[in-house]
């Protein structure tokens, strides 16, 4: 019988999870693990957490054979670090980050903080980055007047994005030929720094993978995609109450309506129904890991680019009704959201299978790649006995999602498609970049439960593209310096 994973009070906690990637590096000054469990136990009972105890089955369905993440391969000879290089990452290698994007960051407004939050949107859920619906930037001399280096480096990334992207270049039956393929390298170098929202949904799709970069084969494998979804659909859904099946479809009902409380968009019955299909039929699809919580958060970021697409530009898609729209195109939004939302699962499956081998090991890494770039939150966490696996198994699990606005998710979002094994390798270092960028604050509380009560309410309660921009910068800049080069992760 599949059943799905448990974290309780009454078992281990995720914070006693025997690690199963130890031997890759050597010992690191730690404290008693029977304090930090007694700890962590006293407050997992007094706050709510991704585990959500109470409403959980008993295990998680297992298979003798888990998917490995393959390994990385290095971009370029930059990548090679060599044994006397300083493992801090300068100024200079964020520079050299974003030129290498072809683009600037901005620069944080005079007396505000690295990490702090400006003026953003915070009402809409989804990002909407400059509108691209007018003539090319580089149509007049005018258009780059009163703009910063990053806005017109920005409007000139849009153009090629959108004379890459746009379907409007077909003429008389036929493709233009310079734009009868994407050059895919070229699409995730411009879309690394955000996707305008008209685009976005085609631009990921094609990122990942779920569409040709061939324009004539687009249309035909977008069709037959959807109809093979429904033929599943059609195959599976009705054995949803079976003995062996009724489990794992009563564990994903108890999920979805406490996904996204405050966003209207989640809580209406008719969205509810399709994201029950689209995690059943995955469940379903994929049993060497069946159904784990935290998977259902995945398919949102998804359901809403693609939702965008039938919905107009001035209406926040987290306040509309989608019986509004027909149901065809409604039917459209679930297939190109399961096919996503596989994609990206194929990637980290891992952290999925039984004892979530990658998630561990991902933490692991998170824990030795922090004792390199910042000993002194490192040995703060540990004087306090905090365990690395106490907080960032949720930053692991959700990839980020419970901790930042789902408009700042999506952008994100936009990067880790673009970056080669985004999800699976890059959000480690995405996850140390927002861990240091709360350093100073993290050290200043000084008991365990203070710590703890911090990391699971970081102030990103405001962040945008900006803050995003930021984030993956020092994150690309940490990758850059530290993959491949394990040795400089090793405790000295």
């Amino acid at each position: 019988m599949s059943k799905m994973s448990k974290w309780t009070s009454n078992t281990a906690t995720p914070g006693s999870v025997k690690p199963v990637y130890g031997a890759q590096y050597p010992p690191l000054p730690s404290s008693s693990p029977t304090k930090s469990d007694i700890k962590f136990l006293k407050y997992e009972s007094s706050v709510s957490d991704v585990w959500d105890a109470e409403l959980v089955d008993d295990s998680l369905v297992h298979s003798s054979a888990a998917k490995v993440i393959e390994k990385h391969m290095q971009d370029s000879k930059n990548d090679i670090v060599m044994p006397n290089c300083s493992p801090m990452p300068s100024k200079n290698s964020k520079v050299q980050a974003m030129q290498r994007l072809a683009t600037q960051r901005e620069p944080l407004p005079v007396g505000q903080p690295p990490g702090s939050t400006s003026p953003t949107p915070s009402g809409n859920i989804y990002p909407r980055l400059p509108d691209i619906s007018g003539p090319p930037s580089h149509a007049t001399a005018s258009s780059t007047i009163n703009k910063t280096p990053r806005q017109n480096a920005d409007l000139t990334r849009f153009d090629r994005l959108k004379r890459m992207l746009s379907s409007n270049q077909i003429t008389d039956g036929r493709t233009s030929p310079e734009f009868s393929n994407i050059d895919i390298e070229e699409l995730r170098k411009d879309c690394w720094m955000g996707i305008p929202h008209k685009l976005r949904p085609m631009a990921w799709r094609t990122l990942s993978g779920y569409v040709p970069t061939n324009f004539e084969r687009r249309n035909i494998t977008l069709t037959r995609k959807r109809e093979e979804y429904w033929h599943y659909v059609e195959q599976y859904f009705h054995t949803r109450y079976d003995e062996q099946h009724q489990d794992t479809f009563r564990q994903i009902h108890i999920d979805i309506p406490r996904m996204c409380p405050l966003i209207p968009l989640f809580q209406q019955k008719k969205v509810q129904e399709i994201f029950e299909r689209i995690l059943y039929i995955w469940a379903i699809r994929h049993p060497a890991s069946g159904y784990v919580q935290g998977i259902n958060d995945l398919v949102t970021p998804f359901f809403v680019v693609f939702l965008s697409e039938y919905i107009p530009s001035d209406v926040d898609v987290g306040t509309f009704d989608v019986s509004q729209l027909p149901r065809e195109q409604i039917e459209l939004v679930e297939a190109d959201s399961f096919w996503c939302v596989s994609a990206l699962l194929d990637t980290i499956q891992d952290n999925y299978t039984f004892a979530q081998p990658g998630i561990q090991r991902k933490v692991l890494d998170l824990k030795y790649l922090m004792f390199r770039v910042d000993q002194k939150l490192y040995q703060h966490l540990e004087s306090h006995t905090v365990e690395f696996l106490q907080f960032a198994f949720r930053w692991m699990n959700n990839l980020l999602m419970r901790e930042i606005p789902l408009r700042a998710t999506i952008r994100l979002w936009d990067t880790y498609l673009s970056e080669r094994n985004g999800f699976s390798q890059f959000h480690t270092y995405v996850c140390a970049a927002f861990l240091r960028l709360f350093s100073k604050q993290i050290q200043l509380e000084k008991d365990f439960q203070g710590i703890m009560l911090l990391l699971q309410s970081l102030p990103t309660q405001n962040w945008g593209d900006q803050q995003i921009c930021e984030l993956t910068a020092d994150a690309y800049s940490l990758m850059q310096v530290f993959h491949g080069a394990k040795n400089h992760l090793q405790a000295s």
